[in-house]
């Protein structure tokens, strides 16, 4: 648990600084290398650090445009197999570029040790075969 939360903020943290990042990179680490091995792994790490760099930024206007065209999310826990198995469903509509909305749906079974301990317990306590629950987009 502990190293997903750890990998968590590392990537926060490099998304917030990543133009810093780049330019701590490019000058010091780039020069630093190249000194210690030559010209060529300089540009060679200078090559990396630019596909690096288009990489993070298309990622970031992904991101961006996801989250203005997602409308609705939730996810959905069921019981299935008379509750042997539990299934978890996230749902999201998007809302594209024209105006049209799009549903999506994934699903995966969970097992029970791994559902949230206030759905087992919703579970538990109303027998009831589905729990739902609505994520916030915006504030």
């Amino acid at each position: 648990m502990w190293v997903v939360i750890a990998a968590g903020v590392a990537v926060a943290l490099s998304v917030a600084f990543w133009q810093q990042i780049v330019n701590w990179a490019n000058r010091t680490l780039a020069d630093w290398l190249g000194q210690l091995f030559g010209e060529d792994v300089r540009e060679a790490f200078v090559l990396l650090l630019a596909a690096a760099d288009r990489l993070n930024v298309a990622a970031q206007r992904a991101l961006t445009l996801l989250q203005q065209r997602l409308v609705r999310a939730r996810i959905i826990f069921r019981q299935v197999n008379e509750g042997r198995l539990h299934e978890k469903v996230v749902q999201a509509e998007f809302q594209q570029a024209d105006g049209q909305f799009i549903q999506m749906e994934a699903a995966e079974v969970v097992p029970w040790h791994e559902l949230p301990d206030d759905v087992r317990e919703k579970f538990i306590r109303r027998q009831s075969a589905e729990v739902e629950i609505e994520l916030k987009l915006k504030d």
